[in-house]
C-alpha cells in the first residue's frame, strides 16, 4: 500500500482508503480560504468521495509532476487533485 502520490505517471492503483487530513486552526486552511470550497480538510473526505473517490475504485495516474497538481483517471473522468490530498489516498499498486 501507499499512498496516490508516489505512483508514477502511467501506474494503475486501487483505492485502499482516504485518510482524514488534520484540522488546522482558525476556521481556514493554511491558504486563509473558508473550507467549504476546497478539497482539503475537515470535508476533504466527502468532497473525494462526490468525485469517484472511494475504497475499491480503480485510479490511474495521468501526470505527476511535483509543480502542478496531480492529474488522474476516475471512472471516465480526468481530475486534478491536489498533491497533499493525494497523499492521503492510499492505494494498492495493481501491476500490469
Amino acid at each position: 500500500m501507499a499512498p496516490l502520490g508516489m505512483l508514477g505517471k502511467g501506474e494503475v492503483g486501487e483505492i485502499v482508503n482516504l485518510r482524514q487530513g488534520g484540522h488546522q486552526g482558525g476556521g481556514g486552511c493554511e491558504h486563509g480560504h473558508a473550507h467549504r470550497h476546497h478539497a482539503h480538510g475537515r470535508n476533504s473526505g466527502k468532497r473525494l468521495a462526490d468525485m469517484g473517490f472511494s475504497p475499491g475504485q480503480t485510479i490511474e495516474v495521468i501526470e505527476n509532476n511535483p509543480a502542478m497538481p496531480m492529474l488522474v483517471r476516475v471512472h471516465d473522468s480526468r481530475v486534478a487533485i491536489d498533491r497533499a490530498i493525494a497523499m492521503r489516498i492510499m492505494v494498492r499498486r495493481i501491476l500490469e
